[in-house]
């Protein structure tokens, strides 16, 4: 089977290291030839436990080659979809995409390919190298299918492995609303105050500002207050993990905060909904890495 994954970052990499290792063919679709080189001569290499191995996929620049593969996952942030789009129209192979939030729905729904599916990641990945990276957390990925359920059930074989699963989710809308409250919850916050995920629950200032956040945030969804322990739980559970948000912060990189706040506040200003927190939430984050 030949798989794409559109985007060499943690995430990229994290899919095209499992999927060529389960056996698949697969082919890394980088932003440059330097980025295409690296991997081509060195590999993937996945850091798990202080174990490392690699694998060695193809690596091509984007739009280099017709992309010709029979599943192709998009690991790019939300931001950079409507480059990748183009890319897309050209085949007919079926799509997974990976990003956080939710604001990339209404372009998923319209592309005019009959295979798209969405990829709630709940792995933790971080990036080192051009080519490699380290597993810090193992989860699994939950398949939202839009379009063509039937198309999907031969890519299931390749996440058989028990450090890297796949489940269909059927209710994947409210899978992708969990995650979207407990991303809100933590990524921006860690951010502005620099600190891992696992803070926020030990300092009790930063504590009492996440709950403040939780609390605007369901109020924009209109959710329950029982969806609080479930960010707790996911706090405590990537405790030593540094969000990619941060990350992108310490690193002078354009940040998903529109993908996730910025969402939420479309979605307020529709209802006429006032939320001054995630506001002051969304222009820090752009204030810190424009």
């Amino acid at each position: 089977m030949k798989i794409g994954v559109i985007g060499p970052g943690a995430i990229g990499m994290l899919f095209a290291f499992y999927l060529q290792k389960a056996g698949a063919s697969v082919t890394i679709y980088t932003r440059s030839m330097e980025q295409a080189e690296h991997i081509s001569r060195f590999g993937i290499s996945c850091n798990l436990d202080g174990q490392v191995e690699t694998q060695f996929p193809d690596a091509v620049p984007l739009g280099a080659i017709a992309i010709e593969d029979d599943y192709v996952f998009v690991a790019v942030k939300q931001y950079d979809i409507g480059l990748v789009l183009p890319h897309l129209q050209r085949t007919q192979a079926r799509f997974v995409f990976l990003q956080n939030g939710m604001g990339h729905l209404s372009l998923l729904q319209n592309m005019q390919q009959k295979c798209i599916a969405v990829g709630i990641v709940e792995h933790g990945a971080r990036k080192e190298t051009a080519g490699s990276f380290v597993h810090t957390g193992m989860g699994v990925t939950k398949l939202g299918i839009l379009a063509g359920e039937e198309e999907f059930q031969a890519l299931l074989p390749l996440f058989q492995a028990p450090y890297f699963p796949m489940l269909v989710e059927k209710n994947w809308e409210e899978v992708l609303r969990s995650k979207l409250i407990v991303n809100a919850c933590i990524n921006p916050l860690t951010a502005l105050y620099r600190v891992q995920n696992g803070v926020l629950l030990a300092n009790p200032a930063f504590h009492n500002a996440m709950k403040q956040v939780f609390s605007e945030v369901i109020f924009v969804l209109d959710e329950k207050e029982e969806r609080w322990e479930h960010v707790c739980n996911v706090c405590r559970k990537t405790a030593e993990n540094q969000s990619s948000m941060l990350t992108d912060v310490k690193l002078g990189r354009e940040t998903e905060i529109d993908a996730i706040i910025g969402y939420l506040l479309m979605q307020a200003e529709k209802q006429n909904k006032q939320v001054p927190l995630l506001a002051f939430l969304q222009q820090s984050i752009k204030g810190l890495a424009p």
